[in-house]
């Protein structure tokens, strides 16, 4: 069969991880054919070979024309490619496509409704919002859907009134990182060093660091220990990126708030994490959380919110706070720096986690079963899903998850 994968939004953050992990693991299912549609970036280029074609372009400077880009061009380029099924990966999909399509929801302001957030969204990112939507009430219940959790089913489910049995939940692998698994918390130093958290994400207003130099403010008031908190942020990637390191250094919090900037390698970032305490995400929204992993991976103790998403993920091998409370999260921060065995428990208990993440030979396999399933006239029953999903926990040979029997 033949496919075209769609992914012009994917150029940053949690979504391009996923796409970088993700797509090279199409070439170990030599019976199709794959056609990637992705913006025009070096990592992409290096997909090419084999049975991945890639087709490149300038990612639209509007949100005009990205919708006519989806619109036009991605029929187009399925019909020329002769395709048989058309996965997006993207949360839009064409209102027409000559063939079948899937497509991936995983913009968490598109299924979550957060009045603390709503003055923090630029323009632009509140009509990405209300196009969504609008999506999501009219065309997206006729398509069948891949998630990454039962968090996201669910609220699409009760929200849009999706019908369950058009959703696959795929949930994640974790990305390549060589990480070091310890489950003895960091105290080689004592208190010479700094106790260090880790909060490692680009710049979205719904990830809420603003609460963090807040709760700083008041650790470094209740400790003797000295405490920071490690971000990199980049200025370019939002206005209220460039506004919280501005506050930074208004307020004289650089010691307590690091901010390293844009990480440029996989090998960098593998040594911010090794350096790290403890990893903390304030966010108030996602769909799934590469970071939290990561994070387990490297033997870091997981603050987070008090939200759906986060139980899932973390279960019990998380400490939580409510994100909108600045004394919750301080009390979080200063119960993990002050209780060495509270931080092993939470080691401990997400090295099962860490066990139970499938590789990401299985989730491509998966995402290819619902590509062919689609592709034949079939539909994502429970049946189906349940399936191959069991498929995943029990085998790493893509080949034996590849076809629906």
């Amino acid at each position: 069969m033949r496919f075209v994968i769609e992914g012009m939004g994917l150029t940053a953050a949690g979504v391009k991880e996923l796409a970088l992990n993700l797509l090279p693991k199409f070439s170990d299912h030599p019976e199709h054919q794959f056609l990637l549609v992705y913006p025009d970036l070096p990592e992409y280029r290096a997909l090419q070979g084999g049975n991945v074609e890639c087709r490149l372009f300038h990612k639209p400077p509007s949100l005009l024309r990205r919708h006519w880009f989806l619109q036009r061009m991605v029929p187009r380029i399925c019909k020329e490619f002769r395709a048989d099924g058309l996965l997006c990966m993207g949360n839009f999909a064409p209102s027409k496509s000559p063939c079948p399509v899937v497509v991936l929801v995983h913009n968490p302001l598109l299924i979550y409704h957060e009045p603390s957030l709503q003055e923090r969204l630029t323009l632009r990112e509140k009509l990405i919002v209300a196009y969504g939507r609008r999506a999501c009430q009219k065309l997206l219940p006729r398509l069948p859907v891949i998630v990454q959790t039962e968090v996201v089913r669910d609220r699409l489910v009760s929200l849009y009134g999706f019908d369950p049995k058009r959703i696959a939940v795929i949930p994640n692998s974790c990305p390549s990182l060589s990480g070091r698994r310890d489950i003895q918390p960091r105290d080689e130093n004592g208190e010479s060093r700094p106790f260090t958290f880790l909060s490692i994400s680009q710049y979205y207003p719904h990830k809420n660091f603003e609460i963090l130099c807040d709760a700083m403010k008041i650790v470094s008031q209740r400790t003797s220990r000295q405490v920071r908190c490690v971000m990199n942020i980049s200025p370019e990637q939002h206005p209220r990126a460039r506004k919280l390191l501005q506050r930074v250094e208004r307020e004289g919090l650089e010691t307590q708030v690091v901010n390293l900037g844009w990480i440029p390698t996989r090998e960098r970032l593998e040594q911010v994490y090794r350096s790290a305490d403890a990893y903390i995400l304030p966010s108030l929204m996602e769909t799934f959380s590469f970071t939290y992993l990561e994070a387990m991976r490297f033997g870091l103790p997981v603050l987070t919110s008090d939200r759906d998403f986060a139980r899932h993920r973390c279960r019990d091998a998380a400490l939580y706070f409510d994100p909108l409370d600045v004394e919750s999260v301080a009390d979080c921060m200063l119960r993990v720096v002050n209780d060495p065995e509270l931080r092993r428990k939470l080691i401990i208990n997400a090295e099962v986690l860490v066990e139970q993440v499938p590789p990401w030979e299985s989730v491509a396999a998966q995402f290819v079963a619902v590509l062919e399933q689609i592709s034949s006239g079939g539909s994502l029953s429970r049946e189906f899903t349940e399936r191959h999903q069991s498929a995943v926990l029990a085998t790493s040979d893509p080949r034996q998850l590849a076809s629906p029997k």
